[in-house]
């Protein structure tokens, strides 16, 4: 069963322990490469828009819009090889983690995508030709409060959800806890206090202007418009229409 949550983010460090809990973390060896296989698991760590730890630059990609993703493998890698034969075939699982900036150590779980299609031989740097494949991801990213409206009719009758959800940017929401952390902005609760292990890294992300009231695409600041909460304050925040702002869910703490 996979444990990771789509848009959290997590350390190589984190990404073993899910495997090998018992053995202390290598750091070193393929757990510090591109990608390595782990069981039935390929586990990808993707550099977008940032070199690698090898120094290599590929031209990674990740389409927010789309939700689709170009990703090259290591050097002279290829479809005939084990790995990307057992991948192919489906005896493989990819696990998909990306970061934007190699100076952290946190990477975001963007899922297990669909291979669209792939090419082998494309040159990335010179004298470096690699497989480049096309990826596809089902998720959105949602870790936000939707918009829902229940209708309810006699007992054991049918019930209609209606739910209005906003995609979401995993790059931007990775970018606003590396720059405000991860304890919520609101009341200060701090996850991995509370939880140990399995609150590390972990809150949700809220747009101080809820893209719902927006209703377009915009440029956002991961500084100045996102802020990180825990899901309790996120819920009172749209409690109202339109949203609280966060200083006025803050006083209302304060005088209670």
């Amino acid at each position: 069963m996979n444990r990771f949550i789509e848009g959290n983010l997590y350390s190589r460090k984190q990404v073993w322990s899910y495997f090998r809990s018992d053995t202390p973390y290598p750091n070193g060896g393929p757990w510090a490469t591109g990608y390595v296989v782990e069981g039935k698991n390929l586990i990808a760590f993707s550099n977008i828009n940032s070199p690698g730890r090898t120094g290599h630059d590929f031209p990674n990609s990740f389409d927010e819009i789309s939700n689709t993703m170009t990703w090259y493998g290591k050097p002279n890698a290829h479809s005939e090889q084990p790995t990307f034969r057992s991948l192919f075939k489906g005896d493989l699982n990819l696990l998909m983690f990306a970061r934007w900036d190699n100076k952290s150590t946190l990477f975001s779980y963007l899922g297990q995508p669909s291979i669209t299609k792939f090419k082998n031989d494309v040159s990335v740097a010179q004298s470096v030709r690699t497989i480049k494949l096309e990826l596809k991801f089902n998720s959105k990213f949602t870790q936000d409060v939707e918009e829902t409206y229940v209708t309810y009719g006699e007992e054991g009758s049918k019930q209609t959800k209606i739910a209005t959800s906003y995609e979401r940017n995993p790059r931007l929401r990775a970018e606003c806890i590396r720059i405000h952390g991860c304890n919520c902005a609101i009341c200060g609760f701090d996850f991995e206090k509370e939880y140990g292990a399995l609150g590390q890294n972990f809150c949700h992300v809220h747009h101080i202007i809820p893209l719902s009231e927006i209703g377009v695409n915009h440029k956002v600041s991961p500084q100045d418009d996102l802020i990180p909460v825990c899901p309790n304050c996120h819920a009172m925040l749209h409690k109202t229409n339109p949203a609280l702002k966060p200083e006025e869910l803050r006083q209302l703490l304060k005088n209670n």
